[in-house]
């Protein structure tokens, strides 16, 4: 029977996890059993990083670093499920988008709490602007005006990343409603399909949070150059781009049929499949390179510029001290 007119092909249905393992060769239970050990070495990697970020840095920053941290681990950790489980893909699937979408979010925090927090921040760039012609929203548009850093213009960038952070665990209830219901299906792109329209709601909301991210990073990346800030926005662009943009191409070739049916997994589902064992292996990857990046004494470590700063500020403070205290003597003494 061809793979044209196979019944696991013409329903499009992923299989039980029983089917799956039980069509594993030997090469395919060492791929299995190697995907899932670098899944459980990310995790363990993971909380050993957790622990040294609870020694070494303060507490206003371990939250954001830990959820920073996380990304990588637990992508992986969804993939794995996915790939042992096929029916579950949609769910691990939902569950890596929302928990990355904080992490866009938590990542803008990351960048205003290294440069000292919000009143540092403001107080070091009070008489920069923010240039907004960065992508992936306006990077052609180079006719767009600087805009001045202030409280507001930088709520504003806190709010685009928090749209999504707050709106797509929405979208993705909604989804998981609708499918219980029949209306919503990935393979499912007609207009009067649900499907479409709340991922390219998502895409939408997803490109908007990811401009305050860039605008934020063109103004830091200098300042921030001994905090390995340019590493980290890497390794955060590798985390969007495979567990995004990769998921997407894989989906579209799998649709269009590219991707053929063998079963017992259908087109779709094997190209979810191929999918979650990259991305096992690409996070690990990025777990461990993650470690060395963000491996350092956060509390030891200050901006040269921020250090010069407060040594002046304290040096005309002591000034201003000095001249009150010696006014008042006189006063006194006359």
């Amino acid at each position: 029977m061809e793979n044209g007119t196979d019944p696991v092909c013409v329903a499009n249905e992923p299989p039980y996890s029983h089917k799956v393992l039980g069509s594993l060769d030997l090469t395919g239970m060492f791929l299995f059993a190697i995907l899932t050990l670098m899944t459980l070495l990310a995790n363990l990697v993971f909380v050993e990083e957790v622990f040294y970020i609870y020694r070494k840095t303060t507490a206003s920053k371990r939250t954001i670093l830990i959820w920073i941290n996380a990304a990588a681990p637990v992508i992986a950790t969804t993939s794995c499920i996915g790939m042992w489980i096929p029916r579950s893909t949609m769910f691990t699937d939902f569950t890596a988008a929302v928990f990355f979408a904080i992490v866009i979010h938590k990542f803008l925090l990351m960048m205003i709490k290294e440069c000292g927090g919000k009143k540092l921040f403001l107080k070091r760039f009070e008489n920069d602007r923010f240039k907004i012609s960065t992508g992936p929203c306006c990077c052609y548009c180079l006719c767009l005006p600087y805009v001045r850093i202030t409280r507001r213009n930088l709520f504003l960038l806190k709010l685009g990343t928090f749209q999504l952070a707050f709106l797509r665990p929405v979208l993705m209830f909604l989804s998981i409603v609708l499918w219980t219901n029949g209306n919503y299906s990935l393979s499912d792109l007609s207009p009067n399909g649900a499907a479409i329209w709340i991922n390219c709601f998502v895409g939408v909301l997803t490109i908007i949070a990811l401009w305050p991210i860039g605008i934020m990073f063109q103004q830091v990346r200098v300042l921030l150059n001994c905090k390995k800030i340019i590493p980290k926005f890497v390794l955060y662009e590798f985390v969007l781009i495979l567990s995004q943009l990769q998921a997407a191409i894989i989906n579209i070739l799998a649709l269009k049929g590219v991707i053929s049916c063998a079963p017992p997994l259908p087109s779709q589902a094997r190209g979810a499949y191929m999918n979650q064992q990259l991305l096992i292996m690409e996070m690990f990857l990025i777990t461990l390179i993650s470690r060395v990046v963000y491996r350092k004494r956060y509390d030891d470590l200050d901006l040269p510029e921020c250090t010069d700063q407060e040594t002046q500020d304290n040096n005309q403070n002591t000034k201003v001290n000095l001249n009150g205290k010696a006014l008042e003597d006189g006063i006194q003494n006359v």
